[in-house]
């Protein structure tokens, strides 16, 4: 029923003569609510919804209980059904059914995982890690047969009656008279309050659409459920989703539901171990010695294992695992239609974490960390499309340092086990204390081979950031801890940028964009400019000084000079962009001037100091004074480098001007796609400048 289809009224509920006093045993014996059919019947209905309330109220008032489900029903459905349009759909030929192309397999995949990737990433990391999205590929006519097949399978197993409980029954101390008392308004209005935004269920119901409803509407639904004794078949449904266990499952057992309620013996197993003390060893017993439910619990074997809390065990113990894993999940992440920044994303918060914990509880060598991390460097370079000699600390410095935010398995691990062992000595049981400090359970805890160990996560990080800032590829991001909020998108996982573009912002971050110079490193001599500007063919002088990126260099000025003034203009600012001065000492052109009637300030120039001192004059003080209006000015550079750090000073003056965390992060984003531009307008380009002269450099933005 739609919003405020029926109101209670306040005057409280009126005498109900149509209800017969001798139908109360009747009523009870259905599970009918006295109180609720009360305050139904007192509802007074709204225009253009008699005809449903008062099939409502002749079916409580007389013997058709029965028919109660479907009024309920209809009452609780028809929000939906006002919603829907009358206009009848064209009539469309069915189309040609024909096999897909890769190519259209591969986008149909691509956009289903987008749209789930952008609605929830817990639901997107699970198809990607189980293998699911190969199936969004297929059209959803084939293998019907197989579809019929695995709902009749799991109908059988699911809908089995339930095993008998025979446990006896507590009775109350108290019996809870509350509960027959009608749903009040202020209930209802506390549940709307406390609801929290979550997907629609099978109802198609979504959480704005009841927020829309009001409290009125929830309160005559649920006292009509109440009054009928019969709740809605929608309330009674639920979705069982069946992931593939395999890559491409051929039998209905290979999938898994959700959950399962009940044991499954066939999925049982036993592990019996023997001590013989008179030859001091271990004995496997492989022979099954439990049952259950008729049936023998068959016995794992010398070489296989069972999982415990994430762990594998077998007879030995604790196996060692990791390193297969590791490269198992890598593999299906590679595979998955996503993002780079996507893939970024999930090993950080899906694949990492997990490996850690199993590195951390299991059995490993320094080996296998080396090997876990050479993986994972491996995996990026491939993704991200990095040259081999990427530097190492890149990877591993945290994103607010300049790096991506990797964790090293290396330093880590023998980090946490020290830490684990620590741990163990502090706890209250005595019995715990001296177990820890015993020789063979401290050699658990300690690696073979660690050759690097940190205390905390402090050091750990400090330590990549100073190999991040030794190196010569990532010397020009000391500044970028002064900020780290700009760095966010590093590591975030949005669309912010494209796959293409955040992977060229990347490298152009950490200095490995393709140059001459670089290509020539080892050699006796650095080849210069071919532009002729007679330099060094460094990153740097590229997106700074060569003469043949000068016009892209002014764009990417003018372009943070446009986003800084529109931001500040939104909080209320006026704003001069680029305006003319004509001073004794020359011509000064301010790239912006911000005014109004309370406080007057002058971000006359994106620049360094220099830039300051060159704009700090009392002649243009005066004329901007003419243009601004009399009051206090002040200078201020706003200082972004070529690799996307802000300056410390700079990201104040932002905040302090009301531009919020987001902008000030897409200005950062914006002066690394400026610096992509220059680079690949001088690659595109063949002019050389035989005058020798470079253009001027209207910014160090």
């Amino acid at each position: 029923m739609g919003s405020g289809a029926c109101s209670p009224r306040l005057e409280g509920i009126p005498e109900v003569g149509s209800v017969e006093v001798n139908k109360v045993e009747a009523e009870a014996s259905r599970g009918i609510n006295r109180k609720a059919v009360e305050w139904v019947l007192s509802i007074e209905p709204v225009k253009g919804y008699e005809k449903q309330c008062s099939e409502i109220r002749l079916a409580i008032e007389g013997e058709k209980w029965v028919e109660c489900s479907e009024l309920v029903e209809a009452c609780f459905l028809s929000y939906r059904d006002e919603k829907k349009s009358n206009a009848k759909r064209p009539v469309r030929k069915k189309a040609v059914k024909r096999e897909l192309k890769n190519r259209e397999k591969r986008r149909r995949a691509y956009g289903e995982m987008q749209r789930i990737y952008s609605k929830d990433r817990k639901k997107a990391a699970a198809a990607v890690f189980s293998g699911a999205w190969r199936l969004w590929s297929e059209p959803r006519e084939e293998n019907k047969q197989f579809e019929d097949q695995k709902m009749e399978y799991w109908k059988r197993v699911l809908g089995r009656e339930s095993d008998p409980d025979g446990r006896p029954v507590k009775p109350l101390r108290e019996p809870a008279v509350e509960i027959e008392e009608p749903i009040s308004l202020a209930e209802c209005k506390k549940a709307l309050r406390d609801l929290k935004q979550t997907a629609s269920g099978p109802d198609g119901v979504s959480w704005s659409s009841v927020k829309s409803l009001g409290p009125g509407w929830l309160q005559y639904l649920f006292n009509s459920i109440l009054a009928c004794g019969y709740p809605t078949k929608s309330f009674k449904n639920s979705r069982t989703v069946l992931i593939p266990k395999t890559e491409k499952p051929s039998d209905p057992g290979e999938f898994r539901p959700l959950a399962i309620a009940s044991v499954n013996p066939a999925k049982c197993s036993t592990l019996a171990i023997i001590w013989d003390g008179k030859n001091k060893r271990w004995l496997h017993d492989a022979k099954g010695q439990f049952k259950f439910r008729g049936s023998t619990l068959p016995a794992l074997g010398v070489e296989e294992s069972y999982k415990y809390l994430g762990l594998q065990y077998g007879s030995k113990g604790k196996l060692k695992t990791g390193l297969e894993l590791l490269k198992g999940m890598l593999r299906e992440l590679k595979e998955a239609p996503l993002k780079p920044q996507q893939r970024v994303f999930l090993l950080r918060t899906n694949i990492l974490p997990k490996i850690m914990y199993y590195l951390v509880n299991g059995r490993v060598h320094q080996y296998t960390l080396r090997e876990c991390d050479k993986c994972v460097r491996r995996f990026l370079r491939e993704v991200l499309h990095l040259p081999h000699d990427t530097p190492v600390s890149a990877f591993h410095a945290c994103a607010k340092d300049g790096g991506l935010d990797i964790d090293c398995f290396e330093s880590l691990v023998p980090m946490y086990k020290w830490q684990k062992l620590v741990s163990l000595e502090e706890v209250p049981d005595n019995l715990v204390r001296d177990l820890s400090q015993l020789p063979a359970i401290r050699k658990r805890f300690q690696l073979k081979g660690a050759q690097t160990s940190f205390n905390n996560r402090a050091e750990y990080r400090m330590f990549w950031k100073n190999k991040l800032l030794d190196n010569l590829d990532g010397f020009g991001l000391g500044e970028a801890a002064d900020v780290p909020q700009v760095h966010s998108w590093v590591t975030d996982g949005s669309s912010l940028l494209t796959g293409e573009m955040y992977i060229k912002c990347l490298k152009i971050r950490w200095n490995v964009w393709p140059t001459a110079a670089r290509a020539s490193r080892g050699r006796r001599q650095a080849p210069l400019c071919d532009a002729g500007c007679r330099q060094i063919e460094g990153l740097g002088h590229i997106l700074q000084q060569c003469n043949r990126t000068w016009d892209k260099r002014g764009a990417r000025h003018d372009r943070i000079v446009e986003f800084v003034g529109s931001q500040v203009e939104r909080r209320g600012f006026n704003v001069i962009k680029e305006k003319s001065f004509a001073t004794p000492r020359g011509h000064r052109r301010p790239d912006l001037i911000i005014y109004n009637k309370d406080r007057r300030s002058g971000p006359m120039a994106l620049a360094r100091d220099n830039k300051i001192k060159y704009y700090t004059d009392e002649d243009l003080a005066t004329e901007v004074a003419k243009v601004a209006g009399p009051g206090a000015q002040s200078v201020v550079g706003l200082v972004w480098n070529w690799r996307g750090c802000c300056e410390k000073k700079t990201d104040e003056w932002l905040k302090k001007m009301g531009v919020p965390i987001e902008s000030r992060r897409l200005a950062s984003v914006r002066v690394l796609e400026g610096s992509v531009w220059c680079a690949e307008v001088f690659r595109k380009r063949t002019g050389i400048n035989f005058a020798q002269v470079g253009g001027r450099n209207r910014s160090d933005a």
